[in-house]
C-alpha cells in the first residue's frame, strides 16, 4: 500500500503570499518523502508553487494547481478541468464590477489590473507576472479568481445563487475561488492514486482543503485552520505553518508507522 501525503501551501505548508518556502515547511516535505510520496495540491498557478523550493533538492512528481484544475507529472500537464465558455463570457461582461479580477489559463495569468496594491503583493508572492485582461483571448480558462476585501461572504453567497456548473469557495480573508464543478484538491488527488492502493494523509487550512481534509483517510489541519477545517480533521496540531505541518507527521510517524 502507498502512502500519499498531500498538502496545501498558502496557509498551510507557509504563512500566504510568501515568495519561498520557510525551514519547516521544507523540513516537512524531506520528512514526507521519506514516509512516502509527496503531492502538492494549491490554489496558486503551478509557474507559482515550483517556485517555492528547490527542484534539485525535493522531487515532487505530481503538483495539483489551481485547486486540482491542473495535474502536472513531471512539470507536465498530466490532466485539465477548464471552466465553461458560458462562465467566462459572464465575467468578461461584468469585469467592470470587480477592481481584481484574474483569469488562469493552463499557461498565463490574465488581470483586470496590474496596478493595484493586492495585486503587487500577489506578483511578489508566486513569482510571477500576469497579462493584461484585456489581452485574453478565449484560451480555456482553469480557475477565476476575485479579490473581495470588503464583502466577500456576500459577493461570494451572490455568485453561488446565480452560477452554474462552477465549484466557488475561498481562501486567505478576501480570495473567492471559482473553478469547474467536476473537479476540487481531493478530487484530483483521486484522479493521481486512481488504480493503486493507497493511504491518503492531507494537510489544509482553508475552504478549499475541506473536501480533501474529509475524505482523506487522515486529515490534519494547522493550528491557524478555519474553525469549519479544524471541525472536520482528525488531527489539528498546536502549531501553525510549516511548524504545524511537520508536527502533524510527528504525529502520523507515531500513530501509522511504529
Amino acid at each position: 500500500m502507498k502512502n500519499i501525503f498531500v498538502t496545501d501551501i498558502d496557509g498551510t505548508l507557509t504563512d500566504p503570499c510568501k515568495p519561498s518556502l520557510d525551514a519547516y515547511g521544507i523540513k516537512a516535505l524531506h520528512k514526507a518523502l521519506k514516509l512516502g510520496e509527496v503531492i502538492l495540491a494549491s490554489g496558486r498557478p503551478f509557474q507559482g508553487i515550483i517556485s517555492m523550493y528547490s527542484q534539485e533538492d525535493l522531487i515532487i512528481d505530481y503538483i495539483i494547481a489551481l485547486n486540482g484544475a491542473h495535474i502536472l507529472y513531471k512539470n507536465k500537464t498530466f490532466k485539465t478541468y477548464p471552466i465553461s465558455l458560458d462562465i467566462i463570457k459572464y465575467f468578461l461582461q461584468v469585469k467592470q464590477q470587480y477592481l481584481n479580477l484574474w483569469f488562469y489559463t493552463e499557461e498565463a495569468w490574465y488581470a483586470s489590473s496590474l496596478e493595484t496594491e493586492v495585486y503587487c503583493k500577489e506578483v511578489k508572492g508566486v513569482n510571477h507576472q500576469a497579462l493584461p485582461l484585456k489581452d485574453y483571448n478565449f484560451q480555456e480558462v482553469l480557475k477565476i479568481l476575485i479579490v473581495e476585501e470588503k464583502n466577500l461572504k456576500e459577493v461570494t453567497e451572490d455568485l453561488k445563487n446565480n452560477l452554474k456548473g462552477v465549484h466557488i469557495t475561498t481562501s486567505s480573508n478576501s480570495y473567492i475561488e471559482i473553478f469547474s464543478s467536476n473537479i476540487n484538491k481531493y478530487l484530483a488527488v483521486e484522479e493521481v492514486v486512481k488504480n493503486t492502493k493507497s493511504r491518503i494523509f492531507s494537510f489544509g487550512d482553508s475552504y478549499n482543503d475541506l473536501e480533501m481534509i474529509t475524505n482523506s483517510f487522515f486529515g490534519c489541519a494547522v493550528n491557524n485552520a478555519v474553525k469549519s477545517l479544524q471541525e472536520k480533521a482528525h488531527y489539528i496540531s498546536s502549531y501553525k505553518y510549516g511548524k504545524g505541518v511537520y508536527d502533524s507527521l510527528n504525529y502520523i510517524e507515531r500513530k501509522f508507522f511504529k
